[in-house]
């Protein structure tokens, strides 16, 4: 269980660098929603995986 914890929390970690990295680019250009989306998509991704690892638990 606790593996199978541990890999959607690594992807949050990128999510976050990502969102780090819009943050800086909204300082002086416009993020899109392509950005936004693709960032959506790995933190729904995990949120899906951690529900099933608890229903599991």
């Amino acid at each position: 269980m606790v593996n199978a914890a541990v890999q959607p929390s690594e992807r949050l970690k990128g999510a976050a660098s990502l969102l780090r990295m819009l943050e800086d680019k909204a300082d002086s250009e416009q993020i899109t929603a392509s950005e936004l989306s693709a960032v959506r998509c790995i933190v729904e991704a995990c949120a899906s995986d951690l529900d099933a690892v608890l229903e599991r638990a």
